[in-house]
């Protein structure tokens, strides 16, 4: 499953408080049970003396009704004496139950328990062998984008599912327990004129009375989570070139925007199944659009789910952009068909297992299929700000030890980017090669069934003749950051480890085992050494005395890093012709990272991002443009955006005279990316009124033939127009997002809309976020064009979302809740406080709250421990700056 590709760790001092809200939501990955507290309840796990050997799910589904109803047949096998069954079935009406054994029926009692543990004992001991259990229930859609719920398009009713990772007990009976893997057989009955699909083809269609019952094929063995159902009014755009049967399904009348997904899915399958040397597993594959989604997308075998706008672009108007990432997230999920459908995992604290090696698995096949999108270098970007927010008290290791299915999820940017980082880290110390040769290993050996991260460190192990998995335990066990300082020692360099921590705090000492990776040179040739520091300390021999060394060459490391002031200083100046982009990129994000451990000065920083801001990689200007909202965020109050908009003209405005306004023939993917930053950056804090003069213009011939403006910059033009927008203009953009067909265009003037800085217009958008016009999944969108403008309407959104905190809390999707203190973060020790207030109100405790009020935590005092460190200091070179 994933979410957008953008960083979802609490990272210190970044610009807007509501950025990191959205970044967290965009990332959303499971649904909460509904407790009267704020401690994640553990789970009672379900045991194992009473194993489900195969599921039959029968359910009549009307999209156009409120309920619905059922039963399940499940085979039980005994394998110890006992009088207690244990299984899940939360919120259903159970009408009829009967337990059989041998022939006979076998009376019982039942007891609920907390999230839909339903208890049965029976009124005599169950004798080792098979067993039956029959229930008939009725049960309510869902309407808030979790387990079977309804959704409307375009005034039609559908039907979908989203069970990750314990919603599955919420549509019909279960052990949703991913340890619990077999068959199941879905059965939908449904209208005639409805369309039904699941995880395989049809077995048989039968209609009688206006119904037609459809019987899928026997799945091959799942856990509850990875079961899919959708029911609507679908069109189908089937998919060449495909070794099993492929379709793109869409809602009516969204066929033609089938296109783009229906041409790169062939090609990336190709190169997954190349990698993996294994065939796609499953018989068929549909890949199908939700028009209303809380995640980015959900693995599935057979049915993959996807937010209408990562899978369904318009060719004439999609940006590189949208491409990358509908590229990207297809492969994700696909990926999953192996690393978590093939193979799952045993229970959820090896969820990372899953979501990690598919986010590496992603970026590294895009890249190859795809090389015009840099995937890989955007994903290290996003990694930068996740090693940063892991640099914190808060943190925690990525395996974390829970009983609770939903505990593990709460720091996504460790289960997916951290991750990520580790298996390339070790990718590269180990040689591709064998790597690939290890997991393929444990992928056949554990291929439908469970596994552990134990038992792919075993493979790897084995792999590579090496005790590999004593290091990678290290990073998969322990919280935090490793801090490596390098500096000159007799015939080389000495290494010395740490752990990364924010200026003035204490915690406990940490020890790695460090694959590291020296670039360094003598001043005439560049050479690449690999080390493993396994102590505290340690000597590395160079052939020769080095000019400068970056301890992190092909800037894949999971560590920060430090170097005596002269390297650094030739490292940041020369770093265009020295270094490669993904050195650039790690280079720009552990700068950051060591300002805010005291390693760096403010000034320092903000000269050294100003040479980034010239690179001629696009992504890495991204990256220093990244690394400016930082210092807005801790440096930069209201009364200082004069001061720092002469650094951000005179930091960014090279870099789009050198592009250019407009898109050139043949130019670079991810510069149109880029640009469309450059305009926002340089319009809004450079407070640039030519860039703004030019982005008014090109709105307004956007809005005449959208087909006139690069669609890499129209999401930036659109939002610049509505700055200074008038009513017209709102209501225009109203009219342009509802009637729409394609959903980016939808979410480009839903983000817009909150752009409008006319206070009656802002508060019409936060009127018409609230409204049955917006969906659900959607009001962070309006948000995210609210948020961060200055310091007034930061404290202004703040104080109106507590305000509608009940309403708002009763129309998103319940994995959101848990992320809604992020509204405390930034640089105000009093908004903290009114955060910790508010969510400390048993009213409004949810689920993993706690953990995020530590993150928030973490984020103020590292944002108001810089600014009263280095303020003076960033104040003094901004003033500097602008005279000279």
């Amino acid at each position: 499953m994933i979410g957008s590709k953008t960083g979802s760790t609490l990272a210190p001092f970044r610009p807007s408080l509501l950025r990191l809200l959205l970044a967290s939501v965009a990332y959303l990955l499971v649904a909460l049970p509904v407790v009267t507290r704020a401690e994640e309840a553990p789970d009672v796990r379900l045991g194992s003396d009473v194993n489900p050997t195969f599921q039959l799910v029968k359910l009549k589904l009307d999209p156009d009704k409120r309920s619905f109803t059922g039963s399940v047949h499940v085979d039980l096998k005994i394998s110890k004496t006992t009088d207690t069954i244990r299984f899940h079935a939360d919120g259903q009406r159970l009408t009829r139950l009967t337990l059989s054994q041998g022939g006979d029926s076998v009376s019982t009692t039942r007891a609920t328990g907390d999230h839909g543990l339903q208890t049965l004992t029976a009124a005599h001991a169950l004798k080792v062998g098979p067993a039956t259990l029959d229930i008939e229930f009725t049960n309510m859609y869902g309407t808030r984008a979790v387990g079977l719920y309804r959704a409307l398009r375009e005034n039609k009713s559908y039907l979908f599912t989203q069970f990750e990772s314990n919603d599955a007990r919420g549509a019909f009976p279960c052990w949703d327990e991913p340890c619990f893997k077999f068959p199941y057989q879905i059965v939908l009955e449904v209208p005639s004129a409805q369309e039904a699909v699941s995880n395989t083809p049809p077995e048989s269609t039968n209609e009688k009375d206006g119904w037609k019952t459809v019987t899928f094929k026997r799945t091959p063995p799942l856990p509850s989570y990875l079961l899919a159902i959708a029911v609507g009014p679908f069109e189908y755009t089937t998919v060449a070139g495909t070794k099993m049967p492929t379709r793109v399904i869409t809602c009516q009348g969204e066929k033609h925007l089938a296109a783009t997904t229906a041409e790169i899915t062939p090609k990336l399958i190709a190169g997954l199944e190349r990698w993996f040397g294994i065939p796609y597993p499953f018989e068929k594959l549909d890949l199908i659009a939700v028009p209303e989604f809380a995640y980015g997308a959900m693995e599935n075998p057979g049915l993959i789910t996807f937010r209408d706008d990562i899978l369904l672009l318009d060719g004439a108007s999609a940006s590189a952009a949208q491409r990358r990432s509908n590229a990207s997230v297809t492969c994700h999920e696909m990926a999953h068909m192996w690393f978590g459908d093939l193979v799952t995992m045993a229970w959820w604290d090896d969820l990372w297992l899953n979501e990690s090696f598919a986010d590496w698995m992603a970026a590294k096949v895009t890249d190859e299929v795809f090389p015009q999108y840099k995937d890989g270098l955007s994903d290290l970007q996003r990694i930068q700000n996740v090693r940063e927010g892991d640099a914190q008290p808060s943190t925690r290791p990525i395996r974390d030890n829970t009983t609770s299915a939903t505990a593990g999820l709460t720091n996504v940017g460790l289960v997916y980017s951290k991750g990520n980082a580790v298996l390339s880290m070790f990718e590269r110390y180990l040689g591709p090669e064998t790597f690939r040769k290890g997991v393929q290993n444990y992928l056949k050996e554990h291929s439908w069934g469970n596994a552990t991260a134990s038992d792919l460190w075993k493979a790897l192990d084995k792999a590579s003749g090496t005790n590999v998995s004593a290091a990678m335990t290290t990073f998969l066990d322990q919280p935090g950051v490793p801090y490596l300082r390098v500096v000159p020692a007799e015939g080389g360099v000495r290494i010395t480890q740490s752990r990364a921590t924010p200026y003035g705090v204490a915690q406990p000492a940490v020890k790695w085992i460090v694959p590291v990776t020296l670039k360094w040179s003598d001043g005439k040739t560049v050479r690449s050494q690999r080390v493993l520091l396994a102590d505290e300390s340690m000597q590395v021999k160079l052939a020769a005395k080095p000019a400068w060394v970056m301890p992190n060459g092909e800037g894949r490391g999971y560590y920060a890093w430090s170097v005596p002031d002269a390297w650094m200083a030739a490292l940041a100046e020369n770093a265009g012709g020295e270094l490669t982009p993904e050195e650039r990129v790690n280079f720009l994000g552990n700068l950051s990272l060591l300002m805010t451990a005291g390693e760096v000065h403010g000034d320092t920083y903000l000269k050294s991002l100003s040479y980034f801001g010239r690179d001629t990689e696009p992504q890495v200007v991204s990256s220093a443009i990244e690394g400016l909202g930082g210092v807005r965020g801790a440096f930069v109050p209201d009364s200082l955006a004069s001061l720092f908009a002469v650094y951000v003209r005179r930091t960014l405005s090279p870099a789009l005279e050198r592009v250019g306004y407009e898109k050139k023939p043949g130019e670079d993917e991810t510069v149109s990316t880029m640009r469309g930053e450059l305009l926002r950056w340089l319009a809004n804090r450079g407070q640039d009124a030519k860039v703004m003069a030019y982005a008014q213009g090109a709105a307004a011939r956007y809005l005449k033939d959208s087909t006139s403006v690069d669609p890499g910059i129209a999401d930036a033009v659109v939002s610049l127009a509505a700055k200074k927008g008038d009513a017209a203009m709102f209501a225009d953009y109203q009219r342009r997002l509802e009637s729409t067909d394609v959903p980016a265009i939808r979410r480009r003037f839903l983000s817009a809309l909150g752009a409008f800085e006319n206070p009656a217009l802002e508060a019409r958008a936060l009127d018409y976020m609230l409204s049955d016009k917006v969906r659900p999944t959607e009001m962070f969108v309006i948000m995210q064009g609210l948020g961060g403008r200055d310091e007034a309407t930061s404290k202004h959104m703040f104080d109106w979302m507590m305000s509608h905190y009940d309403q708002i809390s009763t129309r998103v999707p319940p994995p959101a809740l848990r992320f809604m203190p992020m509204m405390g973060s930034g640089c105000s020790a009093a908004r903290l406080a009114a955060t910790q207030a508010f969510f400390s109100d048993p009213k409004h405790a949810m689920p993993g709250v706690e953990k995020t009020l530590e993150r928030v935590s973490d984020n103020v005092h590292t944002c108001l421990s810089l600014r009263e460190r280095e303020g003076p200091r960033v104040n003094s070179y901004m003033r500097g700056f602008a005279t000279n």
